[in-house]
């Protein structure tokens, strides 16, 4: 019997501009296996980034059951969905989300020292998760002096400090030539084989989905699942 992650019932989401009411998310439904990378596909615009934020509970959707581990969120209020960000769930941001002010080491920090985490503990995880990430050495620098590949480990070596179950990443190789693309991308699946974390990729471009287990298609707000190749 595998474990499910993630559980999407009928999600809806609408935002209003002006007197428009403009529907995103329309009877979305998904189950995410633990240890699953997914990929969601979409053009810009269809939603992938609204689905994503509302599984990492950054937003709550209009109706519709949000089930992260076993929480449902639409249970949960603010200091729940903190506690769930701060220890299950990490959002990587397509902008990556680095403080320019701060070194690599601060910035891998930052999640641990937000949980409040004393700081023996926080120096051995975030030392670890630096070797892992093939960081060692950087730990001084600020972002600017970093390649764009080597922000984007950064990006996900603090996503990975606190050992989520659950790691979301918005279009992560956007930024990137193809040949980081595909370093980003095998490292996502190292993740998931080291660490049995279920991986959830947002991504406008195809080849991305090479690389993941599942596919799917954001169409007119809802997910399709996309018929593997035989």
């Amino acid at each position: 019997m595998y474990e499910i992650s993630v559980l999407l019932r009928d999600v809806w989401k609408s935002y209003k501009f002006g007197s428009e009411l403009t529907t995103v998310l329309r009877n979305v439904n998904a189950a995410f296996k633990k240890g699953e990378m997914i990929g969601i596909h979409g053009p810009s615009g269809s939603g992938k980034t609204t689905l994503l934020r509302i599984i990492a509970g950054l937003e709550r959707p209009d109706r519709g059951d949000v089930i992260i581990s076993g929480y449902n969120l639409n249970l949960l209020d603010e200091v729940g969905l903190s506690m769930i960000r701060n220890s299950i769930v990490s959002y990587i941001p397509q902008d990556y989300g680095l403080v320019d002010t701060l070194t690599v080491f601060e910035n891998i920090e930052i999640p641990l020292l937000i949980s409040g985490v004393d700081k023996v503990s926080r120096v051995k995880s975030v030392s670890e998760v630096i070797q892992y990430m093939g960081l060692k050495g950087k730990e001084n620098l600020t972002p600017s002096h970093l390649s764009g590949g080597e922000r984007q480990r950064v990006a996900i070596a603090r996503a990975l400090v606190t050992t989520p179950s659950v790691l979301l990443a918005d279009e992560p190789t956007a930024n990137l030539d193809w040949s980081n693309a595909i370093k980003v991308m095998e490292l996502f699946r190292n993740v998931r084989k080291d660490f049995n974390t279920t991986i959830v990729i947002v991504t406008h471009d195809p080849r991305v989905l090479e690389f993941v287990d599942r596919s799917l298609n954001m169409v007119e707000g809802t997910l399709k699942e996309i018929t593997p190749k035989t």
